[in-house]
């Protein structure tokens, strides 16, 4: 859910619940939707902010090429997800390693050593 879908469900719910509470004043519904939709930014900024923290980690390493995942996973953590693999362009073993947080998710390659090849895929929401 997006920060302005948050915001209008959280401006509904202030509605219904201001409307009720003052007999549905035109003040009472114009604070609800007010507060609501106020609580609403608020709580999508909580959300995400884990993710934000993740992608500004993992732009602070820089080229992640080289690196190993011993290394990657000192910085950032645990990944979310390990998947065996083929690296296309050898044929040999190796691992996709996803570190994700909403809004943020990225993907590694892996060699059979552990050292990155690259990044997989990267999706910021």
């Amino acid at each position: 859910m997006n920060k302005h879908s948050m915001a209008i469900a959280f401006a509904l719910i202030g509605l219904g619940i201001a409307g009720f509470a003052t007999e549905f004043s035109t003040m009472g519904i114009i604070c609800g939707l007010g507060f609501g939709a106020f609580i609403g930014y608020f709580v999508a900024g909580l959300v995400s902010a884990k993710g934000n923290l993740l992608q500004k980690d993992f732009i602070a390493m820089g080229n992640l090429a080289g690196k190993t995942l011993d290394e990657i996973k000192a910085k950032v953590g645990e990944p979310n997800a390990i998947d065996a693999c083929t690296v296309a362009n050898t044929g040999k073993p190796g691992s996709l390693c996803t570190w994700s947080s909403s809004p943020y998710s990225i993907t590694l390659l892996f060699d059979e050593n552990n050292i990155c090849l690259g990044v997989n895929k990267e999706i910021r929401a």
